[in-house]
């Protein structure tokens, strides 16, 4: 693969066309396939020479079996981000949406965030998921450790959202508090804007890749967050909405065996590992991206995750998205998932002093 590689706009418009053809078709593409129904006057072999670079780049792949080619995840990724068209919504999609985001008080917030997740599903025959994030998976703004007596530290946690939280932890030995400050230097330095558990995998992550020496501050600070993540997530579960797992399986049958289909049944219906995937979008203002493998889960491994912050007027409390395959409508669903996470936004930060979480 090329170390690096300019995307012209005569390979954007191959690109654009080759996952827009694969979205629509569900084969490999060929050139002579692209030649035929695209206006670019290219010859099919310039076009081939085109998709031969995308692919050395790792934008696209040939199946063994197959002569022509399809996206990988890095093209899909680029597709999302720099040349799906983003339409604009249809009158009975807004209209819709605003319906099932008004709240008049706090007992209706999760009739409210399931209705949004329903809609999202009906509208995309995707999976639609909406959480509130809990404390143990929201992003950490800032930690501060505080030595005690008895082999005690005090861990002061404050999230993105402005939502602060005490937590004794038990260590082995009684540590000094220049040694703390320096641990809550490092925390803040390398992991703000993580949950938790996601600082506990980087750091499990790094070390195994030998990014990170394993010394005494990089120990203290796995062993800490180890048992933070822990603790905070044994006292507190955060509420996930999910609607239209069913067209996944639907959609997914004929190339899944049925212990696939059992296992992404069991991983669709993992709270804890979905609201981590949804909080890794809270520190963005933006639509966020999880494509295949990015997700680090094998039964997600086909399938992309389309995400977007929803806020309360301390901040980001929650995510909306749509769980569907790689090959979707990126540019749709993209701005249903934005606008829906506007609209549910409003109605927080409109009737904020009714809602309760």
């Amino acid at each position: 693969m090329r170390q690096t590689f300019n995307m012209d706009q005569r390979t954007a418009k191959v690109l654009k066309a080759a996952i827009e053809s694969y979205i629509e078709k569900a084969e490999p593409v060929a050139a002579r396939s692209i030649s035929r129904n695209y206006n670019f006057n290219l010859s099919p072999a310039s076009i081939r020479s085109v998709m031969a670079d995308l692919e050395d780049a790792g934008f696209l792949s040939k199946p063994h079996t197959s002569a022509g080619r399809v996206p990988s995840d890095k093209g899909y990724r680029c597709y999302a981000e720099d040349l799906a068209t983003h339409v604009g919504l249809n009158v009975a999609e807004t209209e819709r949406i605003r319906k099932v985001t008004f709240c008049s008080e706090a007992g209706e917030l999760k009739e409210m965030l399931s209705a949004v997740s329903h809609a999202l599903s009906e509208f995309t025959s995707q999976a639609g998921l909406v959480g509130l994030s809990s404390f143990a998976s929201a992003p950490v703004k800032k930690v501060k450790f505080v030595s005690m007596e008895d082999n005690l530290v005090l861990a002061v946690i404050i999230s993105t959202g402005g939502e602060m939280r005490n937590q004794l932890v038990r260590t082995d030995e009684n540590f000094k508090q220049d040694d703390l400050d320096k641990l809550s230097n490092y925390f803040n330095d390398r992991f703000s804007g993580l949950a938790l558990e996601l600082i506990r995998k980087k750091l499990l992550a790094e070390i195994k890749k030998d990014r990170v020496r394993m010394d005494d501050l990089v120990a203290m600070a796995l062993a800490m967050a180890t048992e933070l993540a822990e603790k905070t997530d044994n006292n507190e579960d955060g509420s996930i909405f999910m609607d239209g797992a069913s067209n996944l399986i639907d959609q997914h049958s004929a190339k899944l065996s049925m212990a696939e289909i059992k296992a992404l049944l069991k991983t669709l219906d993992e709270k804890k590992r979905l609201a981590l995937l949804l909080n890794e979008c809270l520190i963005s203002k933006n639509v966020n991206l999880i494509i295949g493998a990015e997700s680090e889960i094998e039964e997600l491994k086909d399938f992309s995750l389309i995400t977007h912050s929803f806020s309360g007027t301390e901040g980001a409390i929650g995510a909306v998205g749509v769980i569907g395959p790689r090959p979707m409508d990126y540019g749709r669903i993209m701005a249903l998932v934005a606008y829906a996470a506007e609209q549910i936004s409003i109605t927080l930060t409109g009737c904020n002093e009714e809602i309760t979480r």
